[in-house]
């Protein structure tokens, strides 16, 4: 019964037997029914890893995790002339990726509550309130918003601009010291990574404090 040898001793034996050198002086027999021997051991295979644990569904009424479609919808202009706002089915997928866009906006800055004052405006609205006849805002691209616990509005802006290709922002204002509208390219087009100030119905280019 030829000797049995252990398998690292047996694994270097293969890799030169693999690469072309056969000792005489070795015992090439009983190796090879070591290596025989350990072919015959079961595999165990290492356990599979864990599946990520599911996405947990929304709540009712939730885009994503912090921000509703009440959020987005509500107006006191439309509330005060009977204008329904409800938002066209692809305005509604448009604010879901503003919701997730928000999400990240609130993360960058340190996860401090983003309070909504203008999100998507149906046609009637967004003349009502003399919004601009192509604002993003129609599409439910768009939304206004500060986020007292991080700043004023221009401290909102200035730590945003930089990251406006990351986050796939078309335009980044800041408007009149009071709000940032933050738009997003509706589908279909490219966005532009603008950054504005509006103060004094004066548009400029840049964050100018």
């Amino acid at each position: 019964m030829p000797e049995s040898y252990s398998r690292a001793l047996v694994e270097t034996w293969l890799t030169g037997l693999a690469a072309g050198t056969l000792l005489l002086g070795q015992d090439n027999q009983g190796l090879a029914a070591s290596a025989l021997a350990l072919l015959g051991e079961p595999v165990i295979e290492p356990p599979a890893p864990a599946p990520p644990p599911a996405p947990q569904p929304l709540p009712p009424g939730y885009l994503s995790e912090h921000f509703t479609l009440e959020e987005f919808t509500r107006s006191d202009t439309a509330t005060a002339r009977g204008i329904d706002n409800t938002p066209t089915e692809a305005a509604l997928a448009e604010l879901g990726k503003l919701a997730d866009t928000l999400e990240q906006v609130r993360k960058l800055l340190g996860s401090n509550p983003v309070f909504i004052s203008s999100g998507y405006r149906c046609p009637e609205l967004n003349a009502a309130v003399g919004g601009a006849g192509n604002s993003a805002h129609l599409y439910g691209a768009a939304a206004d918003f500060t986020v007292p616990a991080f700043g004023s509005p221009l401290d909102v802006c200035l730590a945003l601009e930089q990251f406006l290709p990351e986050l796939e922002i078309d335009q980044l204002i800041y408007e009149n010291d009071s709000w940032i509208h933050l738009g997003r390219a509706p589908a279909g087009s490219k966005p532009r990574y603008q950054c504005l100030t509006i103060d004094d119905g004066q548009t400029v280019e840049g964050i100018v404090a």
